[in-house]
């Protein structure tokens, strides 16, 4: 079984996909779209797609991209414990380093270490472990990457800085996904998106819905409605033991309201 994920070898999101699926061959994407494009054609059966991080927020793009590719389901989800580490190459000393690359999400959840590096240029690129591996090939010791601590082992990099995210406490949570695919575990877990009428109170009312029938809403993400400026599609994660359950409240919510997975 082939499991896709995005970014290089040694990426954070490829030891998640590991943890989940431990007996599947890896295969990295350079993008989400190019990922969820894989699974939607059936050009591997699973992919893994972070969501959520518990310092960074909301993965928007992955919530997007569900929504625009129907056939594509969450089937399954994992939590990963994320460790920034400063890399750069052999020989390199902290004091030297004029410019950090990484991930804009790593970035962003290393706001404090990158502020207390003065006269450093702050760099986003496609993914943590590519990061590495870059500035490991470049060999200037002023450049330096943000990423997973085996990244540099598996590209020959040197460690600089350990722990350089903000909190201690850093998680990132994936959805595995599968073309039409049902669920692996089944967790009692289900993601709605719903598009509501423009009016006062609807989001209150659909709401109330879930409330009404004893349903945990786990998260709630908003994002702009294509081709509708300043209106929304709601993304709801719900504690739901019945999928039975689930497609009644999607009929009460409303027309335009999609299973994204059950799980």
């Amino acid at each position: 079984m082939i499991v896709g994920f995005q970014g290089e070898p040694g990426a954070f999101s490829e030891e998640a996909a590991d943890a989940l699926f431990p007996d599947a061959q890896m295969r990295g994407y350079p993008s989400f779209e190019t990922l969820i494009d894989a699974v939607d054609t059936g050009e591997i059966p699973l992919g893994l797609l972070p969501c959520e991080n518990s310092i960074h927020g909301p993965v928007a793009r992955a919530y997007d991209l569900l929504y625009t590719h129907p056939r594509v389901r969450i089937v399954d989800e994992t939590t990963h414990r994320i460790v920034q580490t400063l890399i750069g190459i052999p020989g390199a000393q902290l004091t030297k380093i004029r410019q950090i690359e990484s991930h804009p999400v790593a970035l962003e959840q290393c706001r404090h270490f990158l502020a207390s590096m003065h006269s450093v240029n702050v760099v986003p690129v496609a993914d943590t472990a590519g990061a590495v591996r870059e500035i490991v090939g470049a060999g200037d010791p002023s450049r330096a990457a943000i990423g997973p601590a085996a990244s540099a082992a598996r590209y020959g990099g040197a460690i600089l800085a350990e722990a350089v995210q903000d909190e201690a406490e850093n998680y990132t949570r994936f959805f595995a996904i599968a073309r039409d695919g049902e669920s692996r575990r089944r967790l009692g877990r289900a993601v709605l998106a719903f598009v509501l009428p423009h009016q006062p109170g609807s989001l209150h009312t659909a709401l109330g819905i879930f409330a009404a029938r004893e349903f945990n809403l786990r998260a709630l993400v908003a994002r702009p409605l294509p081709g509708r400026p300043f209106e929304y599609i709601f993304y709801a994660e719900l504690d739901c033991p019945d999928v039975a359950q689930v497609q009644s409240v999607m009929h009460e919510v409303g027309a335009e309201t999609r299973l994204l997975g059950w799980y």
